[in-house]
């Protein structure tokens, strides 16, 4: 999918809604996500602000998912290459698929430009977000291929943390 696939999805509703398909959308500078980490940082500690991101991540990467197979009738692998394309044009950072194993739902994520440029080096992983949407994702396509696991999201690499670049990791949770 290219810019303009997305383009030719993306309109105004009548009520002044922006809609990727049928998905209301906002469009927001990067500064105003990490300002919302920021303060949700501060307020719940970086623990609970780890956990609600990857919470909000998760649910919303899944319901992309749901909403793309619907819509588009885009399935499985297709779903995850759709959602980090379009994040990429969306401004979120240029991701690539260095793994994805639909057999065994693993997938190696890595994102050049994240959001964690905002934060510089602040010596840990603050890519919650995507650490949630790229398991969301993974687990729709388990639960829509009758696959009975529970998938979990881990960065392993963060801008945050001095790294180069992020890397995401989604699999099963082991048990």
């Amino acid at each position: 999918m290219g810019l303009e696939d997305i383009l030719r999805r993306l309109r105004i509703d009548e009520k002044g809604r922006l809609l990727f398909g049928d998905v209301p959308m906002i469009l927001t500078d990067r500064d105003f996500i990490a300002r919302m980490q920021k303060t949700i940082e501060e307020l719940t500690g970086t623990a609970g602000a780890a956990t609600i991101l990857y919470e909000v991540g998760f649910g919303s990467g899944y319901h992309f998912a749901r909403e793309q197979a619907r819509m588009f009738g885009v399935e499985e692998g297709a779903i995850l290459r759709m959602y980090l394309n379009i994040a990429s044009f969306r401004g979120w950072g240029k991701f690539e698929i260095v793994e994805y194993d639909e057999e065994k739902l693993t997938a190696r994520i890595t994102i050049q430009a994240s959001i964690a440029e905002e934060w510089g080096n602040v010596g840990r992983p603050v890519c919650h977000l995507w650490r949630g949407a790229i398991a969301g994702i993974i687990q729709y396509i388990a639960d829509s291929t009758g696959r009975n696991v529970k998938m979990v999201g881990k960065e392993v690499k963060c801008i945050g943390k001095g790294d180069p670049h992020c890397e995401i990791i989604a699999e099963p949770a082991q048990i």
